[in-house]
């Protein structure tokens, strides 16, 4: 087999800048050269934590997507105005909370994600992502039947190859890890990896997505 293309993320989060910033020195510089940054899941969630948070990001040179959840729409607003002026590589906003002009991401790339269920329609998801102009379309399903996750593999796999996309497609649960990989291995261009904690439900660990994808690729005499 081949390998694979798809770049892994590993996601963290911390309880304050201060905590990530040790962490980067002790560990994670050398862990892996691409982040997932849940700046909604940090306990100091402040707009001056957040820009300490950023320029250290900038300052070493890392490639990281900035994610910041929430149901309220002037807090992302507020947030992702701010986490704007310094221009993270990547930008994940959720397409149900999306309320900005696409012009407005001129020097990050754009992530529009969608969250949700086994029965969830993804070729709809997939053609409203479409009218948002997205760089990076991103899937993530809670599948409960097999059929149905192979179905949709099928689909997001034709759709990024007619329409020549960039995309996460990440099947969630908590006994569905080998989907993740499955995925990744065969579809995404983007997946996640857990750290010391998992922010999804049936994320592995980065060793834990070598591990597998080199078993994928290993030749037996």
């Amino acid at each position: 087999m081949k390998s694979s293309s798809c770049i892994i993320y590993t996601s963290i989060f911390f309880d304050d800048f201060r905590q990530m910033r040790l962490e980067f020195e002790r560990n994670l510089k050398n862990y892996s050269n691409h982040y997932e940054i849940r700046f909604d899941l940090f306990k100091n969630r402040s707009l001056e934590e957040l820009e300490k948070i950023l320029e250290y990001l900038n300052s070493i040179n890392i490639d990281y997507i900035f994610t910041f959840r929430s149901k309220e729409k002037n807090e992302i607003e507020k947030v992702y105005t701010r986490a704007m002026q310094y221009n993270p590589p990547i930008l994940d906003i959720d397409m149900d909370s999306f309320i900005f002009k696409n012009q407005t991401f001129k020097k990050s790339k754009l992530m529009i994600s969608y969250h949700g269920e086994n029965d969830d329609d993804i070729q709809i998801k997939l053609k409203n992502m479409w009218e948002l102009e997205p760089y990076i379309y991103k899937i993530a399903l809670i599948y409960t039947n097999y059929d149905k996750f192979i179905s949709d593999l099928q689909y997001v796999r034709l759709f990024k190859k007619e329409q020549k996309i960039k995309i996460a497609y990440i099947p969630m649960g908590t006994f569905n890890s080998f989907l993740r990989v499955i995925s990744a291995y065969f579809v995404s261009d983007y997946s996640y990896a857990s750290y010391t904690k998992t922010t999804a439900p049936g994320q592995i660990s980065l060793e834990q997505f070598n591990t597998i994808f080199n078993m994928f690729t290993e030749k037996y005499e």
